[in-house]
């Protein structure tokens, strides 16, 4: 296997549509993955698949004797990812599962997110508080998309109660990275960092304008919007002695976010093609991570992505938020860890027009892992593609937009995955946070 010219054929038929104002980010609700390798090598990945594996166990959250797999794996690691297809019930069950084992084994300190800085500040401000109201607020901008349901928001629920049982230095903050999408909840938070005393007249007018279109907000004003964050920014860079003054700690915040609004627009201005809103969208985050990491105190990171997203190298022609961290510039090279989620009879709730969702069936699982799979007689285990000798280290990933053979492996993309078995979708929240 050394020296074998194996194909690998992943089809993951990944289409991100935009999460704007009412706009959602989507996956097909149907995707192939098909392995295509030739005669007699399926019996090698097999056996290298069966000897290879353990059973993921959901109800062992102390001793995670089931994740032991990974142990020789995290040393000299700062970056942890697990890569899903959204709206799959299982995914937050191992979302959490891995957030306390990576705690436990690495101590991160920051739960790195698929969200906008905004959402971010507010659920820090739940975390910090226990307040319900501030989450339930912040995620009714979030009907619509994928993140609306109701195993993601009582997870924030289970993580203020787990960070109530770490010492206060040791509480795991919430980092946001990704542009506004929702650009109510981003005026949201330009309205709540703003100070209770009285705003100098330098800068009243821009500052108050900002409460005017919160107060007037609706979806056909994202455009009023984003003109304001473009006047916002240019106030800022004129006069900011006085909003450093006015804004205090979190001037950085407030410039990030209206730069973000502006990201937004832009990302969501280019042509409707795979490649260039994920190449736009994914620079924008690692470009916001390096902004963000320059203002926060050193610590590891974790964080459940959407699967292409945690890709450590580029594909086809597309750099995701993952080849970006593992790329030459960054000081993260070589120092993240990925596990994809595989999906074999499952159901997803999916996205649909007007804000409303239906359920699906979802099958996303090579044949051969399907096979090796279902002789496990178990509906969640966690495969290990990277142990010495491993034939994955020879096969060649392919592009899932094309198909085509690239020159990474399929080991450079990630090296851990779990098959999913079996799950039912997650519910939206109907308006029902309980």
């Amino acid at each position: 296997m050394g020296k074998a010219k194996t194909w690998i054929q992943i089809f993951l038929i990944l289409v991100v549509v935009a999460i704007g104002s009412n706009i959602i980010g989507n996956l097909l609700d149907s995707s192939e993955v098909n392995w295509d390798l030739p005669g007699g090598q399926y019996e090698i990945l097999e056996e290298y698949l069966l000897n290879n594996y353990t059973i993921v166990n959901l109800e062992d959250d102390i001793e995670f004797t089931d994740l032991s797999i990974l142990d020789s794996d995290l040393e000299g690691k700062e970056i942890f990812f697990t890569g899903e297809l959204h709206g799959v019930k299982a995914n937050e069950e191992l979302r959490w599962k891995f957030l306390k084992y990576f705690k436990e084994k690495t101590d991160f300190k920051y739960y790195l997110c698929e969200l906008g800085y905004s959402h971010a500040y507010f659920i820090n401000k739940y975390l910090d508080t226990g307040d319900l109201n501030i989450l339930e607020e912040m995620y009714k901008s979030l009907k619509g998309t994928y993140e609306w349901n109701k195993d993601n928001y009582n997870h924030w629920r289970k993580l203020y109660e787990y960070n109530k049982t770490l010492p206060v230095d040791k509480r795991i903050r919430v980092v946001g990275v990704d542009i506004e999408h929702q650009i109510d909840n981003a005026y949201r938070y330009l309205v709540d960092v703003l100070p209770e005393r009285e705003v100098p007249g330098e800068i009243k007018e821009n500052v108050e304008e900002i409460k005017d279109i919160l107060n007037n907000y609706n979806h056909s004003y994202s455009s009023v919007a984003v003109t304001h964050s473009r006047k916002l920014l240019k106030d800022m860079e004129e006069k900011e002695n006085i909003y450093r003054e006015y804004l205090g700690d979190n001037f950085t915040g407030f410039k990030f976010v209206n730069l973000n609004v502006l990201n937004t627009a832009k990302a969501y201005n280019r042509d409707w093609n795979e490649y260039q809103w994920n190449n736009t969208r994914d620079k924008m985050i690692y470009e916001n991570f390096i902004i963000l990491l320059n203002e926060l105190p050193e610590g590891k990171y974790y964080g459940q992505w959407g699967l292409n997203h945690a890709f450590q190298s580029k594909e086809d022609e597309v750099m995701w938020f993952g080849a970006h961290l593992n790329s030459d510039e960054s000081k993260y090279k070589g120092k993240i860890l990925t596990i994809a989620y595989f999906y074999d009879a499952c159901q997803r709730m999916s996205t649909v027009e007007n804000r409303t969702y239906s359920t699906s069936e979802l099958d996303f699982i090579p044949q051969i892992f399907k096979v090796a799979n279902d002789l496990t007689s178990s509906n969640m285990n966690i495969y290990k593609l990277n142990s010495k000798g491993s034939p994955l280290f020879q096969l060649p990933m392919n592009s899932t937009f094309t198909g085509k053979a690239l020159e990474d492996k399929v080991v450079d993309f990630f090296q851990y995955i779990v098959c999913i078995k079996n799950s039912k979708a997650t519910e939206p929240l109907n308006d029902e946070y309980n």
